[in-house]
């Protein structure tokens, strides 16, 4: 099963668990720019999430290890990992984008 967490948790979580770090410099990190434009307020959360998407759909080699992570999860508990505690972050639009492929 996909799930997530934060930094902090990595140690408290089960070992057997596969653990994903998703944060810079991860191939399913948002890049700098996009990053910097939402963190500097210059672009809303719905915005990143567009522009994130279209950054991640446009990376084949990310778009492979969401295929990966999926296949991955039908057989053990796999975590993205991020150092934001909650929502908003953008591992909860890679579990989205992960439960939407087929």
């Amino acid at each position: 099963m996909i799930k997530e967490s934060y930094i902090a948790m990595w140690k408290k979580l089960p070992v057997d668990a596969v653990k994903v770090r998703v944060a810079r410099p991860s191939i399913l990190s948002a890049s700098k720019d996009l990053l910097t434009d939402y963190k500097s307020g210059r672009i809303t959360w719905d915005v990143f999430k567009t522009r994130f998407r279209k950054e991640i759909h446009s990376n084949p080699g990310a778009v492979a290890e969401l295929h990966r992570l999926k296949e991955l999860s039908k057989t053990k508990d796999v975590y993205l990992i991020c150092y934001e505690k909650e929502y908003p972050c953008h591992r909860f639009i890679l579990l989205e984008m992960i439960q939407e492929l087929p």
